[in-house]
């Protein structure tokens, strides 16, 4: 229950740091079935929180924590037309486990397209994250996957 209280704790901070005349996103990446929030994703530095719900498929069995809990800070750094490359920076940890706790510093970098004029607000995105773990006997995580983000609120 304390674990919930705090990762809810954590998000509300977050959404907080942000103007709510912005838009918001949710998205989900395929590598750790991963869930994220962002905000203002069509600006050129967004914000966004991300948990995974299973294990990364690049992480050793004893390091595949579920829960993983990460916040970004992220930057288009090309744009041409409908297609963006960005990267970031942002940290993680695995505040839901039961174990060894650790915390990572993470380097995502990766390329949204928005496929379909009719529809802005539905982007696909690929990116590659690598998870470096603050921890001696951790190794690095590499985390490549797809992804879908659906804009929820338009600002003025």
């Amino acid at each position: 229950m304390m674990k919930n209280n705090l990762i809810l704790l954590i998000l509300l901070l977050m959404l907080s740091l942000f103007p709510t005349n912005g838009q918001m996103a949710l998205g989900y990446n395929t590598d750790g079935n991963t869930l994220s929030l962002s905000t203002n994703p069509d600006n050129r530095v967004w914000g966004e929180f991300r948990v995974n719900t299973k294990s990364y498929s690049q992480a050793p069995w004893s390091y595949s924590d579920r829960g993983i809990t990460q916040v970004y800070a992220l930057a288009g750094i090309f744009n041409a037309r409908n297609v963006i490359l960005y990267a970031g920076g942002g940290v993680g940890a695995n505040l839901l486990a039961n174990d060894e706790k650790w915390l990572s510093v993470n380097i995502p970098a990766g390329i949204r397209i928005a496929p379909f004029t009719k529809f802005p607000g539905f982007i696909v995105t690929g990116e590659y994250n690598p998870m470096l773990v603050v921890a001696e006997t951790v190794p690095i995580i590499h985390s490549m996957s797809i992804g879908l983000r659906i804009l929820l609120l338009k600002g003025e």
